[in-house]
């Protein structure tokens, strides 16, 4: 059963106006309090007019919430997600093939112990977005392998299980759930031994994947200086 979360969500983005890129401040935007405290997990570089966004992880110990560094004309701006993905990390970042949306994936754990994927997307370049649905993990050690999702809403999600020492643990290998309504329900889980082949419609990876380790202030520099387009 589905842990109890609040399931309505809407990002708090009050003020934030993207336009392109021409003219844009060069300034970070982001105080060095929000940065001391934020851990970077994956980033996707700008693409045409889509802005850059990197997905981090902010607070520690048994309180933390996942969190969106946006890319706007006037500098990085911080996108803070709902309750719904408290006490959740980042697991998976894409954006479409064709520029469009966005897709993050958080993991968490119910009381019962079993761990969850929150699956959350944005059409708006990441200044919106919405919970689109959650699904049960096979094993709490199976990861995210790929995520193939076209606009009508047909997708599929692969997790890969390389080991679990449970005494009940799955069989190793793929795990291939199906979704037809943006993944707000998945079927049941199809196994495969080998790697299946990758959909058409599979989301690329992320640009840049981080170690999940804090950054100082120089690292912070660095890597949103990575992520600006060309002058």
């Amino acid at each position: 059963m589905v842990p109890s979360r609040t399931m309505a969500v809407a990002l708090v983005a009050a003020g934030m106006l993207f336009t392109p890129w021409t003219g844009m401040a060069q300034d970070e935007g982001l105080p060095a309090e929000t940065l001391a405290q934020s851990t970077p997990f994956f980033a996707l570089r700008y693409q045409g007019n889509n802005p850059s966004v990197i997905f981090t992880r902010s607070g520690s110990g048994n309180e933390f919430d996942p969190r969106v560094f946006l890319l706007t004309r006037d500098g990085w701006r911080l996108i803070q997600l709902p309750e719904a993905f408290h006490n959740t990390n980042w697991v998976y970042a894409g954006r479409a093939a064709d520029g469009g949306e966005l897709w993050g994936i958080t993991q968490g754990a119910s009381a019962d112990g079993k761990s969850y994927l929150y699956l959350a997307s944005s059409g708006r370049d990441g200044r919106s977005w919405r919970l689109r649905g959650t699904l049960e993990k096979v094993s709490r050690n199976a990861v995210v392998d790929t995520l193939a999702m076209n606009k009508a809403g047909k997708g599929t999600l692969v997790l890969r299980l390389d080991e679990d020492s449970s005494p009940d643990a799955p069989r190793l290998g793929y795990y291939v759930y199906m979704t037809k309504n943006g993944g707000r329900e998945w079927s049941t889980a199809m196994y495969s031994q080998g790697k299946p082949l990758p959909p058409s419609d599979r989301l690329p990876p992320p640009d840049r994947t981080f170690d999940q380790q804090p950054l100082d202030a120089a690292g912070w520099q660095a890597a949103l200086a990575e992520m600006q387009p060309p002058a």
